[in-house]
């Protein structure tokens, strides 16, 4: 059973690749697998309708259906991962650009730096992130709408996801700037940054490749959320969360239209999840395989 469980990691890492590697190859080649081209796999542009076409179930002509106008799921589908996972990389990335420098900041001076993070960190985490994403939306003000949808919700998703990410970064500073090779680099002259840069960053990368994995799928959920409920990306464009909130009319006449882009959200989150699981357990030493 035990080894079982050691090797489930890699089982689990590569899974997940494959199934990122996967969404992430069909929404970089959306505009050639879904257009009015002839020999296109999808001959249809997500955009466009034919109402003699509505809901219809998934067929040879339509993969997986059709929507209330006429439009073809797959297509939008396939079109609509370009917006969602594009939403949840730029989140991760804005979110682990605030979080890593904060939670190195506060792990490696302490003391007043260390308790002013600490609180606002268990203050923001006593907040739902759903709640605080919608109260970021509905109060930032024009600046927000200076951006297209799929920039601001990635940016009130990565302003408002940050605490995880700083919170782990500087429990590892914390227990690393004790460390020997910290002490042995203070011993020969290193300054401030040589030893947070060469020494202790290093050490500390693997709670923020973690970390990464799975703030991706957090964002990709939110999105979803927030298009749901019609405070995210807006039609006509076509995200997972927006196929998701316009299935709603249909749904009990139409079921594909709310099995297809809810099994898309739930794949992507799943392969985040086994991604992070799995890097997880190949950095600590505890999991692997002796």
């Amino acid at each position: 059973m035990a080894e079982r469980a050691l090797a489930a990691g890699p089982r689990g890492l590569g899974a997940g690749v494959v199934l990122l590697g996967t969404l992430g190859a069909l929404a970089l080649a959306a505009p050639l697998l879904a257009t009015d081209a002839a020999w296109a796999p999808i001959p249809y542009r997500p955009e466009t309708t034919d109402l003699t076409a509505r809901l219809e179930p998934p067929s040879a002509a339509h993969w997986l259906g059709t929507d209330g106008l006429g439009r073809d799921l797959a297509a939008r589908i396939v079109h609509g991962a370009r917006v969602s996972l594009g939403v949840g990389l730029l989140a991760a990335v804005l979110s682990l650009g605030i979080g890593t420098p904060l939670g190195a900041w506060a792990g490696y001076r302490g003391g007043w730096a260390d308790a002013v993070v600490s609180r606002a960190i268990e203050a923001a985490l006593c907040l739902p992130v759903l709640l605080l994403v919608i109260a970021v939306l509905s109060t930032a003000g024009a600046w927000l709408e200076t951006w297209s949808d799929p920039v601001r919700v990635a940016l009130v998703v990565g302003l408002t996801g940050w605490m995880p990410t700083a919170r782990y970064v500087r429990g590892e500073f914390l227990r690393l700037r004790q460390a020997d090779m910290v002490a042995a680099a203070r011993a020969v002259g290193s300054g401030h940054l040589r030893v947070v840069g060469r020494h202790i960053l290093p050490s500390a990368l693997a709670p923020v490749l973690v970390t990464a994995a799975f703030a991706v799928g957090a964002a990709i959920g939110v999105e979803a959320a927030l298009s749901f409920l019609g405070l995210g990306v807006q039609p006509p464009t076509a995200t997972w969360g927006t196929l998701l909130s316009d299935s709603r009319e249909h749904v009990a006449r139409a079921w594909w239209l709310a099995v297809f882009p809810g099994a898309a959200v739930f794949l992507a989150i799943l392969g985040c999840n086994l991604v992070g699981e799995g890097v997880r357990d190949a950095l600590d030493p505890r999991r692997r395989r002796p």
